[in-house]
């Protein structure tokens, strides 16, 4: 099957909300190139194994709309936070239909927001339902990181950036190349700012 070329991650389209996708279209030869291109981005970036780069941020969420597709689709990797090996779901339509009370508050970032990092509060547990890549139902019980991935992924198909979240957008947290393994230490203490207010949602 051919490859559709599809842009890098840009900030075209990020604050709209994105279209959702039939069944019928599931399942068209076009729609499953849009898959495949996403997981070449995807398999390009990613960053786990014995040799991993510590000071490069791991791809572990992608969403249409971040390469310019405007369609409901989200390729996650549950396997957030081991270092060793990849868990890839392809998520399409994916609804968040119950949200814990209780919060995490973690660091985010996007790869359409180089250098820009940000703690933000997400329900520590969501229950989620989607289509598969074949059109079948799938349901998912996530916890933790995987959890967080999910709802930033589900925002990107609403439209909403992490930046959209954060208690301050005028200090959204600087991370220049680099620097992540220190910030990830640090992110409590880390003092240098950007604000971001220009890119929130109108």
């Amino acid at each position: 099957m051919n490859r559709l070329v599809i842009s890098k991650p840009n900030n075209i389209g990020l604050h709209k909300l994105c279209e959702t996708v039939s069944l019928s279209e599931i399942r068209t030869k076009e729609f499953q190139q849009i898959i495949e291109s996403m997981l070449d981005i995807v398999y390009g970036k990613s960053n786990k194994g014995k040799n991993r780069n510590t000071n490069k941020p791991s791809t572990v969420g992608l969403s249409a709309n971040q390469v310019g597709i405007d369609k409901r689709i989200s390729i996650v990797d549950l396997g957030i936070g081991h270092k060793s090996y990849n868990d890839l779901h392809i998520l399409i339509n994916p609804e968040i239909y119950w949200y814990s009370k209780t919060k995490i508050r973690r660091p985010e970032g996007c790869v359409n927001l180089e250098e820009i990092w940000g703690i933000v509060d997400r329900s520590k547990r969501v229950k989620v339902r989607a289509y598969d890549r074949s059109g079948n139902r799938i349901s998912l019980d996530l916890k933790g990181l995987a959890a967080i991935l999910l709802q930033h992924e589900v925002d990107h198909l609403n439209g909403m950036l992490f930046i959209d979240r954060l208690t301050d957008p005028k200090k959204a947290h600087m991370v220049k190349d680099g620097q992540l393994r220190e910030y990830k230490k640090a992110k409590d203490n880390w003092n240098n700012y950007i604000d971001v207010s220009s890119l929130l949602i109108k």
